[in-house]
């Protein structure tokens, strides 16, 4: 049976060559999550060749009896021009994007923030905390959900005074007093974490050890692109 998609809001992740005049471009969609689709014609430009163009909103239809589908349609809503620091994040977005969903498993709650990034990451000069509440989302909607304002055990609510220590897959477990170490967080830092307060340098530092340790089981072993791109170009 044909299987088809019209009007549906998109946004292209990741484009690769097919063919000789074709690619085929990796979505995230509204309503059906991540899709791959051909892009017939692509390489040659025209109308079509928007698809290619990330962080672009558009409305595309596409058909197909089996996993991969056809383009057949696309058409242009919005864009944001990300540059700079903004450029990298974008990237990185679409790169654990690609990394974490199946295809064909919806998540809208995840496309909405997907967007909300995109405008923070267009608006504000630093990227960080729209990186920061966009991973924990993901982790959220793929179901790694990762709590700050909860211990371990899921008894005991985090406390400001308190001092804790993060250990993957498990979550924050209470310590008997914070010393200088990479794994032990304060409870106030965690807590603002939590409401995703992140005017503290050191809340933003804390936010991003513990979201990337949190993200890495999950990423796979092959280094990120988008990450090794950032650091080539600006020697960070």
């Amino acid at each position: 049976m044909t299987r088809r998609i019209h009007s549906e809001p998109a946004y292209a992740l990741h484009s690769r060559a097919y063919r000789e005049t074709s690619a085929i471009i990796d979505l995230l969609t509204l309503a059906h999550g991540r899709l791959s689709v051909v892009a017939r014609g692509a390489r040659r430009g025209g109308r079509r060749n928007a698809m290619v163009q990330p962080f672009g909103r558009v409305l595309i239809g596409c058909s197909g009896r089996s996993a991969l589908l056809t383009l057949t349609s696309c058409e242009p809503v919005s864009h944001r021009w990300l540059t700079g620091h903004a450029l990298y994040a974008g990237m990185y977005l679409n790169e654990i994007l690609l990394r974490l969903l199946r295809d064909d498993d919806p998540h809208p709650r995840l496309f909405e923030g997907y967007e909300c990034a995109l405008d923070a990451l267009a608006s504000q000069a630093d990227p960080e905390p729209a990186l920061r509440r966009f991973e924990r989302l993901l982790l959220k909607e793929t179901g790694y959900e990762l709590t700050f304002s909860i211990a371990a055990d899921g008894a005991q609510v985090v406390s400001v005074a308190g001092a804790y220590r993060y250990i993957e897959d498990v979550g924050f477990q209470p310590v008997g007093e914070a010393v200088d170490e990479r794994q032990i967080f304060s409870g106030a830092t965690l807590l603002a974490i939590d409401a995703e307060d992140f005017a503290a340098a050191h809340v933003r530092r804390a936010a991003k050890q513990i979201i990337r340790r949190a993200l890495a089981p999950h990423l796979g072993d092959r280094p990120l692109h988008s990450r090794a791109l950032y650091q080539r170009d600006t020697g960070s």
